[in-house]
C-alpha cells in the first residue's frame, strides 16, 4: 500500500498553488486539498471520488476522545467498540466491514497482519494529536491494493512545520470514570530543516465492557503514544526525511467464552518508522519511502495466555510528471512483505501501478488508475478505478467513480495449522457511486451520493473444514445525504444521513450495519469568546446478531444519542473547554450486550504557540 503526506504538501493544502492548467505565474486557489482520492494531491473539488476531511479544529471542537466515534458522526461511516476504550474498535465505510477499509497512519500501512483477517482495531486511537483524517470510500485497490475493497482511511499525527519558526500545544482533560489524559506537540523548523514530536497518554478506570450476569467490575485502560517527525532539505531538489511512531497500551476486557465470567487483560505494542528521500529532476517528482510496522499483542483470560507478533516491511517508489498544462501522470512501484509470528511463511507481494489525471475542459476533470499487484501465494490480480468529476451550471458538481478491488487471503486464513487453505483465492470486488453537489453562494452546501459496491470469491469458514472459498455474492448499496449551512453570523448546521442495505451472499443483512444512519450538529459562536457544538446522532434497524456470550441472537435496538461540548476563551491561544458525553443518559448498546458510556462529563485546558 502506499500513501504519504510530507510537511510540504500539507502546507500546500492551505495556500494558493500553481495550477498545470493556469498560466505560469497565474495562481490558483484551489481550496481544501485530497491527498488520499488520487495519486497526486488534487482539489476536492476536482476529483470523483467522494472523500471526507477532518481537520485540528474539527477534532477539538467535537465532544469526542475517540477517533472512530468522531468518525461515527460522518456520512457512509459506522462504528462499533465492545465496551470503553481500549477494547476492539471497528469502523465500517457503507456497510462494509473492516477487513475490507486498510488504515494508514503517517504514511504506514497499521491493518495488523496477526489476525484472522487483515484489518486495523480503533480501540487505542483517540483524537490527541492527531492533525487531519481523510476518508476515501468504494473500492481503491487500484491505487492501495488488497484490502481497499471498501476504502481508505489516512490519518495523519505529528508534522513538522513547512516553514521557518516554532510552534506547539498542549492539553489536559479530567473527568468521569476517574479518566485523565493530556498531550503536547512541539515542532520547529528553520529554511532548510524541522522537526516534529508529539506525546498523549490516557488513563481511566472506565466501566463494564460487558452488560449481562456476573460482568459488574470496571474495565480500565492505560495508554501512552509517542510521534516524530523530522526533514532535511540537502539541496534544493532533495529532501530527506524520517518519521514515526511507537503505542504503550493495556487495558481489561470482558472474557465471555469461559465458564464463569472473568476480567481478561490485553497489552499492546506497537512500533512504525518511515524513511524517505523525495528528488527533483527536471519535470519529474520521485518519492522513495521504506516503512516498518511491528505489533505486538497479548491477551490473557481464563488461565490462558495468547500472544501475537507480526511485522510489516514496504519499500516503493513513486515518480510523478506533469507531461503537459492539462495532463499530470504518476506511476510507481512497491514491494511489501508481511509475516506473523503463528505462521510458518511469509507473504510478499510486488506491485506496479500508474494513474492519469486530465483536465480535460476547465470544468471537467478525469482520472483513470490501474494496478497489478503479485502475490507470492495466488498469483496476480489486477484492479482499475475511473472517475470524473464535471462541474456545472451555478455551483453544481456531478461525480462519478467506478473501480475494482480484491482482498488477499490473510496468513492466518493460508498458513493456520488447523484451518488454512493455501488454495484460497483472493476476493475481488466492483463498485460504483454517483454524487451531485449544490454549492450556494450563502456557504451552504448539498450534496448526494448513490453507491453500490458487489464482493466475490468471497472467503468463508466452515467447521472442521476450516477457511474456504464460498459461492454466491456479497452486495451493499445505499444512499448518502450531506448538507451544511450558515445560519446567521453566530450559528451554523451541519447534517448527515446514510441509508445502507447491506447484505452476505446468503441475502442476510451484515452484522452491526444500521440501516438507517442521521447525524446532527449545531454549531455556535455565543460570544466572541465562547462556542459550543450541540450533536444528536440516531442509528436504527439493526440486523440481530449473537449476544456476548454466544448464546443466542440478540437485537439492537434503535438509539438517539445527544453529545455536547462549549469552550471559553481565557485568552489567546489558550481555551478551557468542557465536553458531555450521552448528555441525556440514555441506555443503548451498539452491539449485543457490550455497554456504552453514561452521561459523562469531562473538564479541560489547551493552548497553542
Amino acid at each position: 500500500m502506499r500513501l504519504s503526506v510530507s510537511a510540504a504538501a500539507l502546507c500546500v493544502a492551505a495556500i494558493a498553488i500553481s495550477r498545470p492548467a493556469a498560466a505560469q505565474d497565474e495562481v490558483v486557489d484551489l481550496g481544501t486539498l485530497t491527498f488520499t482520492a488520487n495519486a497526486a494531491p488534487t482539489a476536492l473539488s476536482e476529483t470523483g471520488a467522494t472523500v471526507e476531511v477532518v481537520e485540528t479544529q474539527d477534532l477539538e471542537t467535537a465532544p469526542d476522545l475517540s477517533l472512530s466515534d468522531y468518525l461515527d458522526t460522518l456520512p457512509g461511516v459506522s462504528t462499533t467498540q465492545n465496551g470503553g476504550l481500549g477494547t476492539v474498535g471497528s469502523v465500517r465505510l457503507r456497510g462494509l466491514p473492516p477487513r475490507y477499509v486498510p488504515v494508514v497512519i503517517d504514511g504506514i500501512d497499521v491493518t495488523d497482519p496477526t489476525g484472522p483477517q487483515v484489518q486495523y482495531d480503533w480501540g487505542n486511537l483517540t483524537v490527541a494529536g492527531v492533525n487531519r483524517v481523510e476518508v476515501l470510500k468504494g473500492s481503491q485497490s487500484a491505487l492501495y491494493g488488497s484490502e481497499a475493497i471498501g476504502g481508505v482511511v489516512s490519518v495523519t499525527t505529528a508534522r513538522a512545520p513547512a516553514s521557518a519558526g516554532t510552534e506547539g500545544s498542549v492539553s489536559l482533560e479530567a473527568g468521569s470514570y476517574d479518566t485523565r489524559r493530556g498531550s503536547l506537540s512541539l515542532g520547529a523548523a528553520t529554511d532548510r530543516a524541522g522537526i516534529a514530536l508529539s506525546f498523549s497518554r490516557v488513563v481511566t478506570d472506565g466501566f463494564s465492557a460487558v452488560e449481562a450476569d456476573g460482568y459488574d467490575e470496571d474495565d480500565g485502560y492505560e495508554g501512552s503514544r509517542l510521534s516524530f517527525d523530522a526533514y532535511v532539505d540537502v539541496t534544493p531538489d532533495v529532501r530527506l526525511g524520517l518519521s514515526g511512531f511507537g503505542l504503550n497500551a493495556e487495558g481489561e476486557y470482558d472474557a465471555t467464552y469461559g465458564a464463569d465470567p472473568e476480567d481478561g487483560t490485553s497489552e499492546t505494542e506497537t512500533r512504525a518508522i518511515r524513511a524517505y528521500a523525495e528528488v527533483t529532476t527536471g519535470p519529474v517528482d520521485h518519492l522513495f519511502e521504506a516503512t516498518r510496522y511491528r505489533t505486538d499483542r497479548t491477551t490473557s483470560a481464563n488461565g490462558f495466555e495468547s500472544s501475537f507478533e507480526g511485522e510489516r516491511e514496504t519499500v516503493s517508489y513513486r515518480g510523478s510528471w506533469i507531461a503537459t498544462d492539462a495532463v499530470t501522470l504518476t506511476f510507481g512501484a512497491e514491494r511489501t512483505e508481511e509475516s506473523a509470528e503463528s505462521a510458518p511463511e511469509d507473504v510478499t507481494t510486488r506491485a506496479v501501478y500508474a494513474e492519469a489525471l486530465w483536465t480535460a475542459t476547465p470544468d471537467l476533470d478525469l482520472s483513470l488508475a490501474l494496478r497489478h499487484d503479485d502475490h507470492s501465494e495466488f498469483g496476480g490480480e489486477t484492479t482499475a478505478r475511473a472517475a470524473a468529476a464535471w462541474r456545472f451550471g451555478d455551483g453544481m458538481t456531478l461525480r462519478g467513480v467506478l473501480g475494482s478491488g480484491f482482498r488477499a487471503p490473510s496468513l492466518y486464513e493460508l498458513y493456520n495449522p488447523d484451518y488454512g487453505n493455501t488454495g484460497l483465492d483472493p476476493e475481488s470486488s466492483r463498485s460504483a457511486e454517483i454524487g451531485l453537489q449544490k454549492d450556494f453562494a450563502g456557504g451552504a452546501t448539498v450534496r448526494a451520493t448513490a453507491f453500490y459496491t458487489e464482493i466475490d470469491d468471497l472467503i468463508g469458514f466452515e467447521f472442521p473444514a476450516g477457511y474456504i472459498q464460498t459461492p454466491g455474492t456479497s452486495v451493499t448499496q445505499g444512499l448518502e445525504l450531506a448538507a451544511s449551512a450558515p445560519l446567521g453570523d453566530r450559528l451554523s448546521l451541519r447534517g448527515n444521513f446514510t441509508y445502507t442495505d447491506a447484505r452476505d451472499q446468503n441475502d442476510d443483512p451484515l452484522a452491526n450495519v444500521p440501516r438507517y444512519d442521521l447525524n446532527l450538529a449545531l454549531d455556535a459562536a455565543i460570544t466572541p469568546k465562547l462556542t459550543g457544538t450541540l450533536q444528536v446522532r440516531h442509528a436504527a434497524d439493526f440486523p440481530d446478531v449473537n449476544n456476548a456470550t454466544f448464546t443466542g441472537l440478540s437485537e439492537v435496538d434503535a438509539f438517539t444519542v445527544v453529545n455536547a461540548q462549549a469552550a471559553y476563551e481565557v485568552r489567546e491561544g489558550v481555551e478551557a473547554y468542557l465536553r458531555i458525553e450521552n448528555l441525556g443518559g440514555v441506555e443503548y448498546q451498539r452491539v449485543p450486550d457490550y455497554a456504552t458510556s453514561d452521561r459523562a462529563a469531562y473538564f479541560g485546558v489547551r493552548a497553542s504557540f
